[in-house]
Formats: structure tokens, sequence, C-alpha cells
């Protein structure tokens, strides 16, 4: 499962993988295609701004390549 949010401290779009085993090679390349980038201090993928649009476009892309996905 993944956690697509928008975070104001942050000031990015944060995709969040619930644990290590779901982030294969298909969801990182669908991530990494999509403009965002790991940020290791969160174990997360962030894209700057808070972009309502790449967070749906995100969560619908995970969606539809068979993960689980939560927004928030």
């Amino acid at each position: 499962m993944f956690l697509v949010t928008s975070d104001a401290r942050l000031d990015a779009v944060v995709v969040a993988p619930a644990c290590a085993e779901v982030l294969d090679d298909k969801a990182r390349t669908a991530i990494d295609g999509a403009g965002f980038a790991w940020d290791a201090d969160i174990e997360a993928y962030t894209k700057p701004g808070q972009d309502e649009a790449a967070a749906i476009q995100i969560a619908g892309l995970l969606f539809a390549l068979g993960y689980a996905v939560q927004t928030r």
C-alpha cells in the first residue's frame, strides 16, 4: 500500500510506501517517471509543491498498476 498526500511542512506531494516490500521496480519506475524523488530522511518520495493534480495522477497510476493506495 502507498499513502499519497500533500505535506504543507515539506511543501511537497508525498508518496510513502507502507513497507519496503511494496516498493518494487514497477512502482519505482512509475513514481520516478512522474517526477518524484526519494527522500531518505522521511523514507518516501516527494515532489515539490502541493499540486493536487500531481497527487491524483500518481495515486491513479499506482492504483492502475495494481497497488493499494490511500489518500489524505
